[in-house]
């Protein structure tokens, strides 16, 4: 009876020994994921590791520029706006129903077969086709001047208004203003914008003024006249006038350019203060995403104390010695650790594998190679940040767990002290 009692008891403590290896994985795993991923510093880290305060302006330049210019329609004319009815019902024809809706929203790229099937349609219907999205041509675009500047003018302008120090200090005050709303320290998360709106007035505006100037072409008479009197007729009108013209300009581009700054707010609300959620309907999670991401944090945060409470029932139903207790902790702890190192060194390739195969295919193409790189380092970081932890808590258990079953084999398990029920007749583990 007693041996069939102590097969009974280490059955149970076998069991809930595979339950605590499987639970306490999972908490190595959503916590340290949960702690990093709501750390300002990750992202802080990642940004100033691949020096983005820097490269910012240059970014920003190729984009507005390409912006500008991109005709979505020419890489791919499922894009094109106000497709005629007979070239769009070719193109389900050949395509699918489905398959258009999916192509033609720009969740995805046509295929080269694809692009092979529709090219009868385009050829019989494609003349009837209106001008496509994006084009810079299009009515109530950029103003002229706009149009002039290159990638690298764009850079310098914004790097003579905003230095890489003061974009790092605005893009950091963004961040920690996030996530400690996310972690409920603060009620709002705002952006201020007096620091910018003082430069955009001052010297630095002045500056970048000078600069938009040297970057047009001579004036004409009637855009001098114009610029002389305060704007043309589709709004502010800027060329390169002669230099003793200058000076008595540059007033009146700075007001156009003050009246221009007053209408910024002083700040500007990134996430507004969340109302108070009803008691009635609101459900386990709440009635907004924040509350639920508050919860999901929580209950998360709690994790570890299931895998506790699970190894305590493995120690009253197992343990019986000081040697069972070394097996019964020691071989579990390792397979924890042996377990959660496994994702731990496969989440980079994983994260890899997801960039090329379900990212890539679905950036635009009005994107730039520079940026894509960009992104994809800044993701292969911040993955690389969310492993160490796991890595190196797995790794110490699994050696520890080693360590103390290796030493239960050293422990004589009928020494004085050593079995607290062999006294009754219990044979220990």
């Amino acid at each position: 009876m007693r041996k069939f009692l102590s097969f009974i008891s280490k059955a149970i403590a076998a069991i809930f020994a595979i339950l605590f290896v499987i639970s306490a994985v999972l908490a190595i795993l959503l916590v340290n994921i949960e702690r990093k991923l709501f750390d300002a510093n990750l992202y802080k880290g990642a940004l100033a590791n691949q020096q983005v305060y820097a490269r910012l302006p240059e970014i920003a330049g190729n984009l507005l520029v390409t912006s500008l210019f991109y005709n979505p329609c020419a890489d791919n004319p499922l894009l094109c706006e106000d497709v005629p009815d007979a070239l769009r019902s070719c193109y389900i024809q050949k395509l699918g129903e489905e398959r258009y809706i999916t192509l033609a929203s720009g969740k995805e790229k046509p295929t080269e077969a694809e692009m092979q099937s529709i090219q009868p349609c385009i050829a019989q219907y494609g003349t009837e086709t209106t001008a496509p999205t994006g084009g810079a041509e299009n009515a109530g675009g950029p103003p002229s001047f706009i149009k002039n500047l290159k990638p690298k003018d764009i850079a310098s302008i914004i790097s003579i208004i905003m230095p890489p120090a003061e974009i790092q200090k605005m893009i950091e005050s963004v961040l920690d203003q996030t996530f400690a709303f996310l972690n409920g320290n603060i009620s709002q998360a705002k952006l201020s914008l007096t620091k910018l709106k003082e430069d955009l007035t001052g010297k630095p505006g002045q500056d970048a003024i000078n600069y938009l100037i040297n970057t047009q072409s001579p004036c004409t008479p009637e855009q001098l006249a114009a610029m002389l009197g305060g704007g043309g007729e589709d709004g502010m009108v800027l060329c390169a006038p002669p230099p003793d013209i200058i000076a008595m300009i540059l007033p009146e581009l700075q007001n156009q350019l003050k009246s221009a700054v007053a209408q910024i707010p002083d700040e500007v609300i990134i996430l507004p203060p969340q109302d108070q959620p009803e008691l009635t309907n609101a459900g386990p999670f709440g009635n907004d995403p924040v509350t639920t991401i508050r919860t999901v944090r929580f209950w998360l945060r709690l994790s570890p104390l299931l895998p506790l409470g699970l190894l305590l029932l493995v120690t009253l139903f197992g343990v019986r010695s000081l040697k069972g207790w070394m097996r019964w902790w020691g071989i579990p702890f390792f397979f924890v650790g042996l377990i959660a190192l496994v994702p731990g060194i496969a989440l980079l390739p994983v994260a890899n594998w997801a960039w090329a195969n379900l990212a890539m295919p679905r950036i635009p193409s009005i994107i730039s190679g520079d940026i894509v790189s960009l992104g994809r380092s800044l993701v292969a970081y911040i993955v690389n940040k969310l492993a160490e932890p796991i890595v190196l808590q797995a790794a110490i258990l699994m050696v520890i767990g080693l360590a103390v079953w290796i030493c239960s084999y050293f422990i004589n398990s009928k020494s004085k002290g050593t079995d607290w029920v062999e006294t009754q007749g219990v044979t220990s583990i």
